[in-house]
């Protein structure tokens, strides 16, 4: 057993966290660090990323600020006792359930939002009062390096550490009886965490990615559309998992909106790829991957690199079987693909895995109606793109290869914790029904009960 997990499971079985005050305490805490500490934090991300500061606190530091003060502000009632009711069968009795925390929890983060979604499980994490060990990507040193500090500042006694290593160190860490482990990244690791896990039986939580796609009909109010699919997909350089992947028109308007798309991309970014508030790409290795995807395509707008930054692209006429549709993107590269008639466009999405996010710009109620009953999707937004994420009442998660399991608010704290069911009996009643002899008396009283 790894230091990290040993110090981890003394922290928990010393019983402290159980206290709701004192997770509340930590939250309060927590919240101090980041507000003190928000000009070393956007400085950090922009080391690691480019990120500019108002992107860095609108997409990282101001969303986890904002998680906490939801939490803090409805723990005490999610952490109490939950009375259901009981059935007549079970009279005289109560009924109720429980949140207990897990015990040592690990957090595996990833490169592309480094601090927010490091600290905004780790905030679930601390709700539901379980210890926590951070595992950090290596691709963002020093965002990982101010999570470091974080968890010695803050945490001192270690209800969370952070494990700084490489993959050898993610993999024996996953190797190990955590109670619970939360991942964040591509499918495929997740598939590789999911494995290890499962030597120990270890719950898993995986928050994966896919190709989201964004549909625009003939009834939507395109320039909005443009503007807002723009922000979706340019943010963080599209290195966002819940970013459009790809825009699905409709035939009768696509020329119009690829014009107004093309005003709205250089509009984002007018420099392109030179565009100083333009996000780096993580490595080299991603831009490479990035200038092989629009090859031998249509290109509108961008499709080359400067630097670490690549330029806004759109790409039109793109066919299902090309390359830049057999991936996800994770880079501000949008494929734009056309369609007849909702039915053609159903049927086709149908055939696709499941997103973790799916967009549609519609004015058309029974369309949205429609695709509710006939896609599956971890989370949806009509008429905007990324916003729903901004909700702590609603759950954050994905389906099928997008991933399982949910966070954010309430869901997060229900996510790291152990819901334990109890029934109290009372002693002074206790019908005989099911005892024997099992006369046809008995019998009558179970089908009245049970039927």
């Amino acid at each position: 057993m790894t230091p990290f997990l040993e110090k981890a499971l003394a922290v928990f079985e010393s019983g402290k966290l159980l206290d709701v005050e004192y997770r509340i305490q930590n939250l309060k805490a927590l919240y101090a660090w980041i507000q003190e500490q928000e000009s070393e934090i956007e400085k950090a991300l922009f080391a690691d990323l480019a990120k500019s500061n108002h992107e860095a606190f609108m997409t990282e530091i101001g969303i986890a600020l904002s998680e906490i003060s939801y939490v803090k502000k409805h723990l005490k009632k999610w952490a109490r006792q939950q009375p259901v009711k009981t059935p007549l069968s079970l009279f005289p009795a109560k009924s109720y359930k429980l949140y207990r925390p897990y015990g040592p929890v690990l957090i595996l983060s990833p490169w592309n939002y480094p601090f927010l979604l490091a600290v905004e499980p780790l905030i679930s994490a601390i709700s539901a009062g379980n210890s926590a060990v951070v595992k950090p990507s290596l691709k963002t040193p020093h965002v990982s390096n101010l999570l470091l500090k974080l968890a010695e500042e803050v945490f001192p006694n270690g209800d969370v550490q952070v494990a700084l290593g490489n993959h050898a160190l993610a993999d024996t860490l996953l190797s190990e009886p955590f109670r619970l482990i939360f991942f964040t990244g591509s499918p495929n690791v997740g598939r590789h965490v999911m494995e290890l896990a499962s030597r120990n039986l270890t719950p898993v939580v995986l928050e994966l990615g896919g190709k989201s796609p964004c549909v625009v009909d003939e009834s939507a109010n395109l320039e909005l559309a443009a503007q807002r699919i723009t922000f979706g997909k340019l943010t963080n350089a599209g290195q966002t998992c819940i970013a459009p992947d790809f825009l699905y028109v409709q035939k009768s308007v696509k020329q119009k909106l690829e014009a107004l798309l093309v005003k709205a991309f250089k509009a984002f970014a007018p420099q392109g790829a030179n565009t100083e508030t333009l996000a780096n790409i993580i490595d080299f290795p991603h831009l490479q991957r990035l200038q092989n995807l629009v090859q031998n395509e249509k290109v509108l707008l961008g499709g080359k690199a400067s630097g670490k930054k690549f330029a806004p692209t759109l790409l039109s006429d793109v066919a299902w079987d090309s390359p830049v549709m057999q991936q996800e993107i994770f880079g501000p590269i949008l494929p734009i693909l056309s369609f007849e008639s909702e039915a053609e466009m159903l049927a086709k999405l149908q055939t696709l895995p499941h997103p973790l996010a799916f967009y549609v710009f519609t004015s058309n109620k029974k369309r949205v109606q429609n695709i509710q009953r006939e896609l599956h999707f971890g989370g949806m937004c009509v008429n905007d793109t990324l916003m729903q994420i901004g909700s702590p009442e609603l759950p954050f998660g994905g389906v099928g290869n997008s991933g399982m399991g949910r966070y954010h608010g309430e869901a997060g704290f229900k996510t790291f914790s152990h819901e334990e069911s109890v029934l109290e009996r009372g002693t002074w009643l206790d019908l005989d029904f099911r005892y024997p002899p099992f006369t046809d008396a008995k019998k009558k009283l179970v089908h009245f009960f049970l039927k």
